[in-house]
């Protein structure tokens, strides 16, 4: 599976009224969601900005811009992305988690979860970065007898592929490769 996202999370902001009058890209402009704290701040600045909007180019029958339209994002995984409901809280605890944080999250979400499901479970989630000798590693880790054992007998032969077959599922993020633990759901 792969997930990829860029380093900075942002959307593309305009609003349904400039869209049906041609003028979202005009009123539209894309938004650095760390330029804010949190969803209270970035509602703010939605409403100032569709407020001056309003006052550069009022919409007819005295009408305000009000209905929020997404029509792009980077930086966070499609499935918080809405053109038009995004739930930003849940967005900004997603932003505010630590690299491997959002990583695990977003492979718990890739298997079908959803986000208050993955928040609850991340911490479950055991992962290594796909390596040349990443399996082998673990392997060692978990069965140190049998590589000695393997080590003193010639004929034996441990089947590192099998290993990662059985106990890890592949997940790539940001063109980085990792292996997952498949205990993570018990």
């Amino acid at each position: 599976m792969k997930t990829a996202t860029t380093e900075t999370a942002r959307i593309f902001l305009t609003d349904y009224a400039s869209y049906n009058n041609g003028t979202q890209f005009e009123f539209g402009h894309w938004v650095d969601l760390t330029d804010f704290s949190d969803a209270d701040e970035l509602n703010e600045y939605i409403e100032n900005h569709f407020a001056e909007a309003d006052e550069k180019s009022p919409l007819g029958f005295g009408s305000k811009r009000e209905e929020i339209m997404i029509t792009d994002f980077e930086g966070f995984p499609r499935s918080f992305y809405s053109e038009s409901g995004m739930d930003f809280e849940q967005l900004y605890e997603f932003i505010n988690l630590d690299d491997d944080d959002k990583i695990k999250v977003c492979f718990i979400m890739e298997q079908g979860e959803r986000f208050d499901y993955a928040i609850g479970k991340y911490d479950d989630v055991y992962m290594i970065e796909d390596t040349d000798d990443a399996i082998r590693e673990e392997f060692e880790l978990f069965y140190p007898d049998a590589v000695k054992a393997q080590e003193n007998c010639f004929y034996l032969d441990i089947d590192y592929d099998h290993f990662r077959r059985e106990n890890y599922t592949e997940f790539e993020y940001n063109d980085v490769n990792y292996l997952v633990s498949d205990n993570w759901n018990q």
